[in-house]
């Protein structure tokens, strides 16, 4: 439901394998028409549930071009719309499943150009998100509904040795400093071509984030369920109960912000995930283990709004504890340097943009973000193997109260006394 609903569970079995239909027309575009499919075949890419308000699968496709004697394996993706109606309609697919069809076929190709219109180094060309092959709404591909044939489908990432972290531990301070880098460079370049080409901004790239009603169709008591995980919670943490009060009123906050919304400061205001969290991101280390590369995935509630949001809530739910207490200061210097980089890449003057300004944007929206941060930790610190099942799902599972363990206690413990070491709380 807007910020992040869509991480809620982590198993999902013995859901039926998806055939992609007409897959050659869908990837037609992308690889040229000259060539025949030998053969498909698709699995379960991950654990499902990594991917929650969609199904993802992978899809081995074997081609032959006319003009080659050896045929041709292609490590695919295929993203698809869950087969539950209620997650259907939680997760308002008529909206979200066309935001990141639009993501992919027209936001992220105007930003490359833009880039390229602007001569930018290649090294410096928008790499940070998964090669798309085709998308669509339905078979026909038309402005109407999103159904059974809708698919957005991508470059196997794990065939080539990306990989996700463990949500329990959360990633170093390496990992941290790449993907702090790639958020600046992601938020940086719609602001640039905000500023220089307002027009094709409008028509090409803010579509993919327009508002979407997940939160307005999340049942009560399943926002009750998350509202109540971080008082709850706090609850059974003797050393917050100084902090009690002040929490809830950062709730009450954080809730009104998500459901009225607020108009965000122009200065920064860009193109933001929404849900950047460890499982929504992929890396990928060389032979010592050294990060080299990272993927941002799920653009489905991709919004306008302040680019310190996504900075805000990679940080406090997916870097590791101790890391993020020695390099805080160091990793919201990194970005706001590297935001700045990314502009003067298109002769804008970047005086505005100070590390002071950053801090002050991190300071006015940080407390509307801990209702984010502080509810998510439920998702994504649910204990493994606690729910089996989303073929006969129900919305009771989102309040079940035995879904979290220590691990959330020490998360939202360290989450608590950040905020209130920067006067946040």
């Amino acid at each position: 439901f807007g910020f992040g609903v869509v991480a809620i569970i982590r198993a999902l079995l013995d859901m039926p394998e998806i055939e992609v239909k007409n897959l050659k027309e869908l990837i037609g575009s992308s690889i040229g028409e000259d060539f025949e499919i030998v053969s498909q075949s698709q699995t379960l890419l991950t654990a499902p549930g990594d991917h929650y308000g969609s199904i993802m699968q992978a899809l081995d496709v074997t081609i032959k071009r006319s003009s080659r004697k050896e045929e041709e394996l292609l490590r695919l993706v295929a993203k698809l719309i869950p087969a539950s109606d209620l997650l259907r309609a939680m997760f308002d697919i008529q909206v979200t499943f066309k935001k990141e069809v639009s993501a992919y076929l027209d936001a992220i190709p105007a930003l490359i150009e833009f880039q390229r219109e602007y001569n930018v180094a290649e090294d410096r060309i928008l790499d940070i998100f998964p090669k798309c092959y085709g998308a669509r709404i339905n078979l026909n591909n038309n402005n109407g509904d999103v159904d059974d044939d809708a698919a957005i489908i991508l470059e196997n990432l794990k065939c080539q040795g990306y990989d996700t972290g463990d949500r329990f531990v959360g990633f170093d301070r390496a990992v941290a400093e790449l993907i702090v880098k790639d958020l600046a460079k992601f938020h940086a370049i719609p602001i640039a071509m905000q500023k220089l080409r307002p027009e094709e901004f409008q028509r090409k790239v803010l579509p993919c984030s327009i508002k979407n009603e997940c939160f307005d169709k999340v049942p009560e008591e399943v926002g009750d369920a998350f509202h109540n995980s971080i008082m709850n919670g706090a609850k059974q943490v003797p050393e917050l109960e100084p902090f009690l009060a002040k929490m809830e009123k950062l709730v009450e906050i954080g809730v009104e912000d998500m459901m009225k919304g607020s108009e965000p400061n122009k200065l920064f205001a860009t193109i933001v995930h929404s849900d950047y969290w460890l499982s929504n991101t992929m890396v990928l280390k060389d032979e010592n283990g050294k990060p080299i590369k990272n993927k941002i995935l799920d653009l489905q509630i991709m919004q306008y709004s302040s680019c310190v949001r996504d900075l805000i809530f990679f940080l406090f739910t997916s870097v590791i504890n101790e890391d993020l207490d020695e390099n805080y200061d160091k990793l919201v210097d990194l970005y706001c340097d590297t935001f700045v980089d990314y502009l003067k890449d298109f002769g804008l003057d970047p005086m505005e943009y100070t590390r002071e300004a950053f801090r002050k944007e991190i300071d006015v929206i940080a407390p509307k973000e801990f209702y984010h941060v502080g509810f998510m930790l439920k998702p994504i610190l649910t204990e493994k193997g606690k729910v089996q099942s989303f073929e006969n799902f129900q919305t009771s599972d989102w309040c079940r109260d035995d879904l979290l363990g220590e691990a959330h206690k020490r998360k939202l413990k360290k989450l608590v006394f950040s905020y209130q070491k920067r006067n946040w709380i």
